[in-house]
This record gives C-alpha cells, sequence and structure tokens, in this order.
C-alpha cells in the first residue's frame, strides 16, 4: 500500500476512533462506523482490525473497561 493511502486510511479509522470515544455510552453499528470512515463495512471491519489489532466490539469494549477503571 502506498504511503498516501496509509495516510489516508490512518485518517478514516481515527475518525472513528474519535467519535466512538466521544460517543462511548451509546450502542454503535458497523454500518455507522463504516460510514464514517466512508469504506464498506466488511472492508472497514477488516482494516481496522489490522491498523488497531481489535476488532470494533474489542475495541470499545476496552475503553468502556479503561474508563470503569478510571472512576
Amino acid at each position: 500500500m502506498k504511503a498516501e493511502s496509509q495516510y489516508i486510511y490512518l485518517r478514516r479509522i481515527n475518525a472513528v476512533i474519535d467519535h466512538v470515544n466521544a460517543n462511548l455510552n451509546r450502542s454503535h453499528s458497523l454500518d455507522e462506523l463504516a460510514g464514517i470512515a466512508h469504506f464498506s463495512k466488511f472492508h472497514f471491519h477488516r482494516v481496522f482490525k489490522i491498523i488497531t489489532g481489535e476488532t470494533v466490539l474489542e475495541f470499545v469494549k476496552r475503553l468502556r473497561l479503561e474508563r470503569a477503571v478510571n472512576f
């Protein structure tokens, strides 16, 4: 993958991460998050896992757990 493509993918995934962090109290559908990243839901899920090392569900659960521990 070209460096420019990697940068675009990282920006898109970071937009999703920011959205989830800002809205951690509510549910997020795969369609919604894929739409934020401008990917199909199948491509989004694959790219998200490659970049973060976690599935979307694992990521959201970890953030919620970390927030609970810090309260």
